[in-house]
């Protein structure tokens, strides 16, 4: 597994170097190597970014030198062995150390490896008894426990309490449930399981949506026929649950404003029973293009995809809409636990998205027929993202009112928006608001 080490190792450099995010690199990066070890290499990096604080406190409690003081080789190879022996049980801790020393020894030399052995040996024998954070900060024990930056575990322990912070950092630890929604137009959800089964795929119905799966592992889901073919998408609740709001009808006029990869412009077409006219837009001509092969696989014939940057006024499409979705760029910090890397967004790098985010929904304000209906939504759980925004829009714009809905598995939402956390709905962390225009 030696291949799977050090492309982990790459992973991790190109991260702290060029800020790659690791999916797209590891998928080209894995792509030489045998499905287990691309596989382990992706568990490798994904589960140090997702636990490095936490593991830079460990290494510090048996290292001689500060880790600050480490070179950055020597320190990615140390926290590959770390995360081994603490969450890899099925690599007996032999193999660990010594496949970690061997790693260090080519990036550093055979002195660094010397150092690293005695580190991670140290580690074995503390593993049924790790040291322990200190508790002396609130802030600073939950950022290094849960390797969370401090100052959004700072923003959480004000909304939800030092406990509910916990739970949340938590469940942004935990593995990500995979949900999917079938899509009717091709095959119902019962005759799709069956043939998930046949192809070996563990799949059930989920418990509030219709149209909805969970899978119990991904694994095969990734090469299945039936995803190849446009039976299912794979896709949160969260996302899901964004359309059910919006409740297009067939007939109307639905634009996505931000529409790439295009799950919501699919699953809004769906609902429409492909009739009337979908319009998918994006900024990027490969998302487009993507959005258009997403629809052509699934048998979509009223989406048309369009680049367009959603943030500049569109005349030729004010007053047309019925209905609108308006899932805006954000700092993504719901999603942490599906992208362990958002977690290193520096808190002051989100502060000019507020600004972006509103002109965005003032111009889909604009597009909404009277009497007209679109659904903000983001994948944050920032106050400053969601009802700030949306509190700016209703305080300046006439004739812009928040409209209570209801969610499947959820029940009413009486205030007109709802935020959504992985720890209480087990969904992304995702934020929803609904809002009509007035029809005079």
């Amino acid at each position: 597994m030696g291949s799977a080490r050090q492309t982990a190792l790459a992973a991790l450099a190109a991260f702290r170097r060029q800020g790659s995010w690791p999916d797209l690199y590891l998928k080209k990066a894995c792509a030489p190597l045998r499905q287990e070890e691309a596989a382990l290499a992706s568990a490798i990096t994904y589960g140090v970014l997702q636990n490095r604080a936490w593991l830079d406190f460990l290494i510090g409690q048996f290292s001689i030198r500060p880790v600050e003081k480490l070179t950055p080789q020597v320190l990615d190879g140390l926290r590959i062995g770390a995360y081994q022996l603490i969450f890899l049980d099925r690599i007996p801790p032999r193999a660990a150390v010594n496949e970690t020393v061997e790693l260090v020894k080519q990036a550093a030399g055979p002195g660094p490896a010397g150092y690293a052995n005695g580190v991670l040996r140290a580690l074995v024998r503390r593993l049924d008894d790790l040291p322990p954070v200190p508790q002396d900060s609130l802030l600073d024990y939950l950022s290094i426990r849960y390797s969370h930056p401090k100052w959004f575990v700072g923003k959480m322990v004000k909304r939800l309490g030092a406990s509910g912070c916990e739970e949340l950092l938590q469940a942004d630890n935990a593995p990500a449930p995979a949900t999917a929604r079938v899509n009717v137009k091709k095959i119902s959800r019962e005759a799709l399981l069956d043939r998930l089964a046949g192809e070996g795929i563990a799949a059930r119905p989920h418990p509030d949506l219709q149209n909805g799966l969970i899978f119990d592992t991904m694994k095969g889901v990734l090469h299945s026929g039936a995803l190849e073919e446009g039976l299912f998408y794979l896709q949160d609740t969260a996302s899901q649950l964004c359309v059910e709001a919006l409740a297009p009808q067939p007939g109307e006029t639905v634009l996505d404003l931000c529409a790439a990869p295009g799950g919501k412009s699919l699953a809004a077409g769906q609902q429409m029973d492909d009739r009337g006219r979908l319009i998918s837009m994006d900024l990027y001509p490969h998302k487009v293009a993507l959005i258009k092969e997403n629809a052509a696989r699934s048998g979509l014939s009223c989406l048309e995809s369009h680049v367009a940057d959603a943030s500049v006024f569109q005349p030729q499409l004010e007053g047309i809409a019925d209905g609108i979705i308006c899932d805006v760029p954000c700092s993504g910090m719901g999603v942490i636990r599906k992208k362990p890397d958002v977690r290193y967004k520096d808190g002051d790098a989100v502060k000019a998205l507020p600004l972006l985010q509103r002109r965005i929904l003032e111009n889909a304000f604009h597009y909404l027929k009277p009497g007209g209906r679109l659904v903000y939504s983001t994948c944050t759980l920032l106050r400053e993202e969601n009802e700030k925004v949306v509190e700016d829009l209703l305080e300046h714009q006439k004739g812009a009112v928040l409209e209570a809905f209801s969610l499947p598995g959820i029940g009413p939402v009486k205030a007109g928006w709802i935020t959504l956390w992985p720890h209480i709905h087990g969904t992304d962390g995702f934020f929803m608001a609904k809002l009509r225009k007035a029809s005079n």
